[in-house]
């Protein structure tokens, strides 16, 4: 017998449920999930579980029709269809398909299923006897050289610059944090991280790249950008240090910290699509003159003459 799910409320095959590839989950990693055990045919804290999706889902912005009662009632349909008693049921709500952008579509049209499984075999002795571990590093915000699509912290960036009109998010890490925000309004409406501080003013913190570019600061002369092991190193990025060596710059591969930005001649960013691009405003602060500079200037000219005699080599 083939296994069924709930799809968007509708009890299916599996190999009938079709999911659109621009399904923000599958793009982006943008959407929630939940487990839960069934004992003897009971849920157990059903309601527990989906508390917390439907929390999250509130927190990301998440709009969907879905409520405890309608959740619960699908699960039941489905563990009445399947004949599973003892299983391991999987719930998943994403923000649904939208053309691929990072920003949040206008408007939603979210995508959830429901899948209900066996339970896994577990080592017999595991919880009478115990079990053995292994150690490993928590790399699960640590894989950024990979261009994976885990881009939901790219997402919430971009959403955030989207907000504030500006084009891009610059990420910052060790910030001195004792509180996270709660959701993404709170997030996304909060001023930049250096608009309260000024020019030369100590502040905790560096930064990595952008929510889609990486990023390069110059002062007085020298070119710095951040180190290979803190980032997802584009193909652009690349090209643009060949260019700056060519050109005769000093370059450096190194941590910048955050206070840099605001004391930087120029900043720019690189990436497939905006190529070398100017930053001029930093949280409402001016970089430099408030106007390309010209290392920056350039290092674009070259690049438009990389772009072309790409092209002519065809």
């Amino acid at each position: 017998m083939s296994q069924l799910i709930v799809l968007n409320g509708q009890i299916v095959e599996v190999e009938e449920a079709n999911v659109s590839v621009l399904d923000r989950a599958n793009l982006f990693g943008d959407g929630l999930y939940e487990v839960i055990r069934c004992y003897t045919g009971g849920l157990f804290e059903h309601g527990t579980h989906v508390e917390r999706l439907l929390d999250g889902a509130a927190a990301l912005g998440i709009t969907h029709d879905w409520t405890r009662e309608s959740l619960e009632s699908a699960a039941r349909r489905l563990q009445a269809e399947t004949g599973i008693m003892e299983g391991e049921m999987y719930i998943q709500l994403s923000r649904g398909p939208a053309v691929r952008s990072h920003y949040f579509p206008d408007s939603q049209s979210p995508t959830i299923f429901i899948t209900l499984y066996p339970v896994r075999p577990i080592p017999p002795d595991a919880c009478t006897a115990g079990t053995s571990v292994i150690t490993c590093p928590d790399m699960r915000h640590g894989w950024c050289h990979l261009k994976t699509v885990n881009l939901l912290s790219n997402c919430l960036a971009k959403e955030k610059a989207h907000r504030h009109g500006v084009w891009e998010g610059l990420m910052l890490r060790g910030l001195d944090r004792t509180t996270l925000p709660g959701s993404v309004e709170e997030y996304c409406d909060a001023p930049g991280e250096l608009s309260s501080v000024s020019p030369g003013d100590k502040f905790a913190g560096y930064v990595t790249e952008g929510a889609s570019a990486n990023v390069f600061v110059v002062k007085d002369g020298r070119i710095a950008t951040p180190p290979r092991e803190n980032i997802l190193p584009g193909v652009t990025r690349r090209i643009t240090l060949e260019l700056a060596n060519r050109a005769g710059y000093e370059v450096k591969e190194r941590r910048v910290l955050a206070e840099e930005l605001l004391v930087a001649d120029e900043v720019f960013l690189t990436s497939t699509v905006g190529e070398i691009m100017p930053v001029v405003n930093i949280d409402g602060h001016l970089v430099g003159a408030g106007e390309p500079g010209p290392i920056t200037r350039r290092l674009a000219s070259m690049y438009t003459e990389r772009v072309a005699s790409a092209k002519l080599r065809g």
